[in-house]
């Protein structure tokens, strides 16, 4: 049975998981093993749990109820006392239950990366199990083609769709980062990928740059081959480009982004210019190892340990307080 039911009236303490309507349904269905293992440890607790639609007049008036805990799925307010935001991270397995948001909005956005406290060892062993796991078998978020050898190239542009943002996140916009990379690039083969739900004038804007510019080349391939034969990567804050990290690869991020730490950010144009020709050189003695670890071990949470539901309910109990 599901961890998480609907419930018409909840009247004591409980966790409440307020779902938007893409991620109702599964949770309903206990597909998530985040929220059954959560929710299990709630009742183990002696804390009552109970889904709702985010977003209808019943969540609303859980949230102006402070006894509960609110674990958000979709939306990104409220933030506040007593309310934690949940998402898959940029790699499978791995999730955020942070206070005040995910991907470019979690608290790691402002969280200090210090190399110098994370052991080496415990570091590599863990970059090495999870970069081994995803890489072997072409894991990503989305399916990806076939690995396959590919030429070489100057740089890989992953592209998003978040120019329509009502609150604009990106510091240069995808046809800009095109142009220039292009450009910078002398000749030089560039690939680009598109999002899969990338919208259709941002397709005809990539495949008009491409017929003007030769050394412009749109691939479906898998990321990971892109990344592997491209001696950069250039993105806004796609989880495409955290996966670059696995490979030990210069990232240049033009967007806000939580994983900043391991990028060279670009927030005007002329910035960007510089970090592709200096990217390589001043990212090379980057502690990716520690980096993954620090992220992903630390920071994010791993249903599939055995550690998890108490690391979980630690951070439960902390929005409580």
């Amino acid at each position: 049975m599901p961890a998480f039911l609907p419930e018409s009236a909840i009247d004591r303490p409980s966790l409440i998981v307020h779902a938007a309507e893409s991620w109702h349904g599964d949770v309903a269905a206990g597909r998530f093993d985040f929220f059954e293992k959560l929710g299990a440890k709630a009742q183990a607790e002696a804390m009552a749990t109970g889904l709702v639609q985010a977003g209808s007049a019943g969540s609303a008036q859980l949230l102006r109820n402070r006894m509960h805990v609110h674990i958000m799925i979709g939306p990104r307010q409220p933030i506040r006392p007593g309310v934690l935001h949940a998402h898959p991270g940029y790699l499978r397995g791995f999730w955020y239950l942070d206070p005040v948001g995910v991907n470019m909005a979690s608290s790691l956005l402002r969280r200090p990366f210090k190399p110098d406290q994370i052991d080496a060892k415990a570091a590599r062993a863990f970059f090495n199990g999870v970069t081994g796991w995803n890489l072997r078998r072409n894991v990503s978020k989305f399916p990806q083609a076939a690995r396959a050898d590919m030429p070489a190239a100057f740089a890989v542009l992953y592209l998003q769709d978040i120019e329509h943002f009502a609150t604009p996140v990106h510091h240069i916009d995808s046809a800009k980062m095109l142009k220039l990379t292009a450009r910078e690039a002398d000749g030089a083969r560039v690939y680009v990928k598109l999002h899969p739900a990338q919208r259709p004038e941002t397709v005809a804007m990539v495949q008009a740059f491409a017929r003007k510019m030769a050394n412009l080349v749109i691939s479906a391939a898998s990321i990971h081959d892109l990344t592997q034969v491209s001696r950069m990567v250039v993105t806004q804050n796609s989880a495409a480009g955290f996966e670059a990290l696995m490979q030990k690869k210069p990232v240049i991020s033009c967007a806000e982004t939580d994983y900043h730490h391991a990028t060279v950010v670009a927030k005007r144009p002329a910035l960007l210019v510089q970090a592709l020709h200096s990217a390589v050189q001043t990212q090379a003695g980057f502690d990716y190892e520690k980096y993954l670890f620090w992220f992903l071990a630390q920071q994010l949470l791993e249903p599939g340990k055995p550690e998890f539901a108490d690391l979980a309910w630690a951070r439960v109990a902390a929005a409580r307080a």
